[in-house]
Formats: structure tokens, C-alpha cells, sequence
């Protein structure tokens, strides 16, 4: 049986260990003051024209998708009763939005990005609908009914979730009948999921798994019943349960690949959670339901620390001075602070709309620890937590984004940043604000070949094979990674065992390169 089919046997057995203790409160409401953190800095960006400059970017350029993420923004606030004031920015948002389709129809041609605009534009649409003037809403209606999604929509992989969700709210709304269209889309990207649940975007980046399992959930409160929603259903919730055991015990989200770090990635968490606790109330699994909601509360408080100031940061860091550091180099401007933050807002904001607040927060996995979760054949990646502890081990580093080794050391209750979030990479393909490092960086052995030091770190997916054994107790993990090397992927080594116990009282770890006449283990120092 694949392990992945064990999943909710698993957490369940976690779960029944836990502690009836009681939880600190963490309200709902939080979600709302994140998003209206962000929103009020972003509404002062507002261009005449209705879209959204970036604090960081040159002016009069939008950071794609950031006016459609604005809008949606908004509209979560606004129902909750929330930023009444900004009503007529909404309004200009979503004209300028609807000036793009427009015109994008009439010559005939895609609108690039369309789908992440639209799926976000359109819950305001729906909000305002019966609010708003009258000659706004025929026009509105008129713009948003008046496309055909294989005109508008553009792009493959994650895009085609983006443009799918669009189109359901579209249908939800009235102003499309095209069923054909979201389930052509989603079965042309059935084969990309793993048994996990979680979706293989090019070379696996975890926040491309996460963003398509949102927009799935998000399909589903926006009435989707189709021909693929069985199989969606049980994704989710696979998904959900992996998720359960990758997260750290400070609330935040795994690092792997591109548009990393950003608190987005726990927006979407947040959003998934509250959805699925939904899911597991109906099915009348209260404890795992509670568990959901708090790993989703969980995110959300771990974020608040970068999010709840003037101006907020859209990454886990606090550089004023290089506030794009970290940011991925396919932005031309070099900012995704709009945009990325305001995705970020509008995640949370819809978190808050799904959540079913009656359902009381239960303990997580990471509340109780005794587990790990490897992921072979796909994402590359283990996880363990016991003790209030949690590391991440990449087992095949993907070069300019991950090294291959121990890349994240978490203590609950302790700055993230204190040991080490996530590897280091030379070249990284995000834009940094010091000099490139001189090599890979994870803690873990290097050994001497040929007058230098080779580093375990440095290694890729295809210069080695993985085996890994774990051991969990209720108290502690052990888990063992052995890297064989293919051919010279290696150099100057056949073979790198790792073996690490996880316990409260810290990592023990014992590292052996079999033939090597010295060993070092390399881990970083932070440096403020």
C-alpha cells in the first residue's frame, strides 16, 4: 500500500495522543486585520486609472495581477463590514480590471494573467452586487459575461487552476455556462498530482502545490459540483493531512522552490484549513476538524510579525533597507510586494469567509510531535517534529533554489530565522541583498577530494540516489539518510550517511562518508 493511502490512519494515531489541554485563544478576526494591514497601505497606491502601483517598484506600474488581488481583497473586507471607506476604490479596481477584458476582446487577443485578475475581481463583483450604482453594475455584468475563457485565459500548470476558478465564479455568478471549460482544464492535469494529494508543478515548488489546492477549495465554496469534484475532494483532503505534517511548529510553511517564503504561503494554508475543518465537521471528525483550524490560526499568527506594521513585509524577513530582498527575478520591476502581499490579504480574508468559527480549535500534530513524513517520489523532501523540534531534510536540492540537506532547524517558540529556515544556494534565482554566497550551504558533511572541499549540499537530483528509514516513538524520531552516489555524482565519495534522533532534547546527528580521511560539518552563523 502506498504510505500516502495511510495518511489519515496516521494522524488520527498522532492525534489520539494528545493532551486535553487548553489552547490559546486565537481569533478569526485575526485573518481581517492582515488583510486590512496590507489593504489600507495598498489603497494609498491607487492610480487614477484604478489599478495598483508597488511601494517598491517604479511608478505608474503595476506588479501584475496586484489590481485583481486588490479588489478581491476589498471585497472580503467588506463583507465583514469592513473598510467601508474604501468602496470607491473597489469600484475603480474592478472598472480597471474590466477595461483590460475589454479590451483584450476586442483585438482579439489573451489577456495575460487573466485568470489570477478575474478569480479575485469577481468576488467583488459578486460583494457589491446589489450595492453598488446601477450603470456600474450593467457595465460590470455586461464586461465580465462578455468573453470566451479560451480568448481570455493564457498559460499551462498552475495557471489553468487560476483560470478554472475564474470561470466558476463566473458560472456562480450567472455570467458564464461553460462547465466544459473548468473540466477540460482540470483533466488536463490529473496526472500531476502525487498520491499526497499535493500537485507537481514544474521541478515541485511547494507554494505552486499549495496555490492549486487553494484554488480548488476556493471552486468548491463558490458552488463547483462537476464531473472531477470527487476526485478534487479527495485530493484536498490527502493534501490536508500531508500538510498536517509538514508544517513547522511555529505555524509556518515549508521552503522548496520558487515564490518561497512569502506569507502568502500561510494565507493559503489558512484558507485550505478552514475549508477542509468544514469538510472533516460534515464527515463528523470534530478532533481532526479542530486540528485544521489550528494549523490554519497558527500560520496566520506566525505571520503577524511582518504583516501587522507600516509598511508590512511580504517576506520573512525585516531588511528595510533591501525590501525586495528575496523576491523572485522573473519580475521585471524587481518588487512582488503588491502583488505577493496583496495575494497574501486576500487569502486571509477569504480564510475568514470560509471559516466555520463553531468548530473549536482541537490539538495539531505539531502540538503533539512522535512522526515524519517523507515524500520519495516527488518533492524529495522529510519532515520531523517530536519535542517542540522540526527540521526539513531536501534529499535532492534543486539548484538555484534548495541545497540538498538539513535545511531548516525550527524550535517552537523561537524566531524561525534563530538557526536556519531554509538552505542556501550560489546564484539563487531571486533577487539578494549581499554578495552571491561562494556555495551551497545546508548543515551537513563535506569531505576533501583532489585539494578542496566537497560539501554535501552542492549535491542535485541526479548525482545520487536516497534511501531513508525513520523510527518514530511518542517522544522521539530517529530517521537515517543515505546518499549513494551515481557514477562520480558524488566526487570523492561513494556514499554519505546521515542519521539524526529529534527529541526535547534537541538534534543529535551522526554523519559518516565511508573512505573519507576527514569529515566537516558545515552550519551556518547568523549575523545581523
Amino acid at each position: 500500500m502506498h504510505p500516502a493511502l495511510d495518511l489519515e490512519a496516521k494522524v488520527d494515531a498522532i492525534l489520539a495522543r494528545a493532551d486535553d489541554e487548553t489552547l490559546p485563544a486565537v481569533p478569526a478576526s485575526l485573518y481581517l486585520d492582515l488583510a486590512e494591514s496590507i489593504v489600507r497601505q495598498a489603497a494609498r497606491l491607487q492610480a487614477p486609472d484604478g489599478h495598483v502601483d508597488d511601494l517598491y517598484g517604479p511608478p505608474g506600474v503595476e506588479t501584475s495581477t496586484a489590481t485583481g488581488r486588490y479588489a478581491g481583497a476589498v471585497a472580503h473586507l467588506l463583507r465583514a463590514g469592513r473598510c467601508l471607506d474604501l468602496l470607491e476604490s473597489a469600484m475603480a479596481a474592478l472598472d480597471w480590471c474590466c477595461d483590460q477584458v475589454v479590451a483584450a476582446y476586442r483585438e482579439g487577443r489573451a489577456w495575460r494573467g487573466s485568470g489570477f485578475y478575474l478569480k479575485d475581481a469577481l468576488v467583488l463583483y459578486q460583494v457589491l452586487a446589489g450595492t453598488a450604482p446601477s450603470d456600474g453594475m450593467e457595465r460590470w455584468t455586461r464586461d465580465l459575461a462578455s468573453y470566451d475563457p479560451e480568448q481570455l485565459y493564457d498559460g499551462g500548470h498552475n495557471w489553468l487552476f487560476y483560470n478554472a476558478a475564474a470561470e466558476v465564479v463566473r458560472i456562480e455568478s450567472g455570467l458564464s455556462d461553460r462547465h466544459d471549460y473548468v473540466e477540460q482544464a482540470l483533466a488536463s492535469q490529473l496526472e500531476q498530482w502525487t498520491p499526497f494529494g499535493m500537485y507537481r508543478d514544474p521541478n515541485d515548488p511547494v507554494t505552486y502545490d499549495l496555490t492549486v489546492r487553494q484554488g480548488l477549495a476556493f471552486m468548491f465554496e463558490h458552488g463547483w459540483e462537476g464531473e472531477h469534484a470527487g476526485w478534487a475532494r479527495e485530493m484536498l483532503r490527502r493534501g490536508a493531512l500531508a500538510t498536517l505534517l509538514f508544517i513547522s511548529p511555529n505555524g509556518v510553511a515549508p521552503y522548496g522552490g520558487r515564490s518561497n517564503q512569502f506569507h502568502h504561503m500561510e494565507a493559503m494554508i489558512a484558507y485550505l484549513a478552514e475549508w477542509q475543518a468544514k469538510e472533516e465537521a460534515r464527515r463528523r471528525n470534530l478532533r481532526l476538524a479542530g486540528a485544521l483550524r489550528r494549523m490554519a490560526l497558527a500560520g496566520a499568527k506566525a505571520v503577524r510579525r511582518w504583516i501587522l506594521q507600516d509598511p508590512y513585509f511580504s517576506l520573512k524577513h525585516q531588511m528595510r533597507a533591501y525590501p525586495c530582498h528575496g523576491h523572485d527575478r522573473y519580475n521585471p520591476t524587481g518588487s512582488l510586494h503588491a502583488a505577493y502581499g496583496l495575494l497574501a490579504a486576500n487569502l486571509f480574508g477569504g480564510a475568514h469567509h470560509c471559516a466555520a468559527t463553531g468548530i473549536p480549535m482541537a490539538p495539531a500534530p505539531t502540538d503533539v510531535g512522535g512522526y515524519t513524513l517523507h515524500l520519495a517520489d516527488a518533492f524529495y523532501r522529510v519532515w520531523a517534529t517530536a519535542g517542540g523540534y522540526h527540521l526539513q531534510i531536501d534529499t535532492a536540492g534543486h539548484p538555484g533554489y534548495d541545497a540538498t540537506g538539513l535545511g531548516r532547524f525550527h524550535k517552537r517558540g523561537a524566531p524561525v530565522e534563530l538557526a536556519l529556515n531554509m538552505s542556501i544556494v550560489p546564484d539563487p534565482k531571486w533577487h539578494i541583498a549581499v554578495a552571491n554566497p561562494r556555495r551551497a550551504v545546508a548543515i551537513g558533511p563535506g569531505w576533501p577530494v583532489a585539494g578542496a572541499w566537497r560539501y554535501l549540499a552542492e549535491a542535485n537530483r541526479e548525482s545520487h540516489a536516497v534511501a531513508v528509514t525513520t523510527r518514530e516513538e511518542n517522544s522521539a524520531v530517529e530517521l537515517a539518510v543515505t546518499y549513494q552516489s551515481r557514477g562520480d555524482g558524488l566526487p570523492g565519495a561513494t556514499e554519505v550517511r546521515e542519521c539524526y534522533r529529534l527529541s526535547d532534547e534537541g538534534l543529535r546527528c551522526r554523519i559518516e562518508v565511508p573512505g573519507a580521511p576527514q569529515v566537516h560539518l558545515q552550519a551556518p552563523l547568523l549575523e545581523t
